[in-house]
């Protein structure tokens, strides 16, 4: 187990509250929130999409990291890539490249 994985639970965390606060605002269900949801678990599905596995690390369960990617790509393409980005960063910092 390395830093890294640590800080990436510590952003997969603080993703999933921030996100989970917009579903329901204003005591209203934000159903364009929950419609990228589904359409985002519906492409990690189909296309067997792992956010885990492309940074290379493995989960005890799969299905974790398909939903994570999943919460990931219905954030949009912006998201995914600054973190994608954060985390591939901070690998090579700690392999020492």
């Amino acid at each position: 187990m390395t830093l890294q994985t640590f800080i990436m639970g510590a952003i997969i965390c603080e993703a999933l509250i921030s996100w989970g606060k917009t579903i329901y605002t204003e005591h209203k269900l934000q159903w364009e929130i929950v419609a990228s949801l589904l359409i985002a678990c519906v492409l990690v599905v189909d296309l067997n999409l792992n956010f885990f596995s492309l940074i290379g690390l493995t989960e005890q369960y799969q299905i974790i990291g398909m939903v994570c990617t999943a919460v990931f790509l219905s954030r949009g393409s912006n998201y995914v890539f600054e973190l994608y980005d954060r985390l591939t960063n901070w690998k090579r910092d700690d392999n020492g490249q």
